[in-house]
């Protein structure tokens, strides 16, 4: 994709959204961001102010109230010549009480409808970036399996039934579903597009999206908040991470490479342990750590006996150019954020 060009963004305004947004603009673009409703547009104007200068045109905003809704997307790609689609915008969330409804209809449903809504009124559209999941690649069936390093060539063998049968696994299943119906969409309905998929596990970093206070905060990083308020034990969901913005600058390269066209790309900057959150704080805010009964954990002791899985990201280094951030780097900043919502710096806690 040529510099300057205009991407339709899907959930502009989320954790991972924010950070595309903003590494649309900085890299000259313009940037049409969905979002549910227009309260949600302030901030964000306000945010990147500094980044579109006097040309406002450079950000722009579209109401989608619904993502699974049948042609939610189609006023939106209809009213401008887009040369790329950026679909991030998919649930998170682990306490799910309906799979059906809250996983699988927008996370399936809201991707298929936007390849269909691209394929109808977007015909200028060259290429589409879907935001995935290392669940879709990570088969829970072996656990730590220390003897394999995957790569985009695995796929979770889980299936609908399984998802729905354990709410546990329901976000597991509902984004390995919705990448499958993707590349199934592009293969039996040859649209003029190109896809490319980013397959992220745990994503943490900085949470620089408008939050209404700490209980909003997206699961990950209310995941890393609990550890430095000492409400959480140490527990790896998976052993592999990668910083928000390094994901979002994936989702970029890839929406402005030919290189990166039909290909699926796992991104992440190595193996990781909760336990080094809790030595992270402990040495760097001991006052903190002992005041709030922050859990000490097994400090050093990162992984279990006989090692975990790898993933291999050379392909994204490769392909991309993509550079990872290291995990301290990552936790600096994203306690540094912490601090700042809680003096109410930015927001009201």
């Amino acid at each position: 994709m040529p510099s300057s060009n205009t991407v339709l963004l899907t959930g502009a305004n989320g954790f991972l959204g924010y950070q595309i947004t903003k590494s649309l603009l900085e890299r000259g673009h313009t940037v049409v961001g969905t979002v549910r409703s227009e309260s949600k547009t302030k901030y964000l104007k306000e945010k990147f102010s500094s980044l579109i200068g006097e040309d406002k045109a450079r950000l722009k905003f579209a109401i989608v109230e619904d993502i699974a809704t049948p042609g939610a997307f189609d006023e939106v790609l209809k009213s401008y010549q887009f040369d790329a689609v950026i679909h991030s915008s998919s649930p998170y969330i682990t306490d799910v009480k309906d799979v059906e409804e809250d996983l699988y209809r927008p996370a399936i449903q809201g991707t298929v409808g936007i390849l269909e809504s691209i394929k109808a009124n977007a015909p200028t559209v060259k290429r589409v970036v879907v935001t995935s999941s290392f669940a879709s690649v990570n088969n829970l069936t072996k656990g730590t399996w220390p003897e394999h390093t995957y790569t985009g060539e695995d796929w979770s063998p889980i299936t609908r039934e399984d998802g729905l049968a354990n709410p546990r696994v329901g976000y597991t299943a509902s984004k390995k579903l919705a990448e499958e119906a993707a590349w199934n969409f592009v293969k039996t309905k040859s649209p003029a597009f190109a896809l490319t998929t980013i397959c992220p596990p745990m994503i943490y970093g900085p949470p620089e999206q408008e939050l209404s206070d700490l209980s909003a905060l997206n699961t990950s990083a209310a995941e890393i908040y609990g550890y430095f308020c000492g409400t959480r034990e140490p527990g790896n969901r998976v052993w592999l991470w990668v910083d928000v913005r390094d994901v979002a600058l994936a989702h970029v390269l890839a929406a402005e490479s030919t290189a990166a066209e039909s290909h699926r790309y796992i991104v992440t900057s190595g193996n990781y342990s909760a336990q080094q959150f809790l030595d992270y704080i402990w040495k760097h805010y001991p006052e903190r750590a002992a005041s709030r009964n922050i859990p000490k954990g097994t400090p050093g002791q990162l992984y279990p006996e006989g090692g975990v899985y790898k993933a291999d990201n050379s392909k994204s280094k490769r392909e991309l150019g993509m550079v990872y951030r290291d995990l301290d780097t990552t936790l600096k900043d994203m306690l540094a954020r912490f601090e700042e919502i809680e003096s109410g710096a930015s927001v009201k806690v």
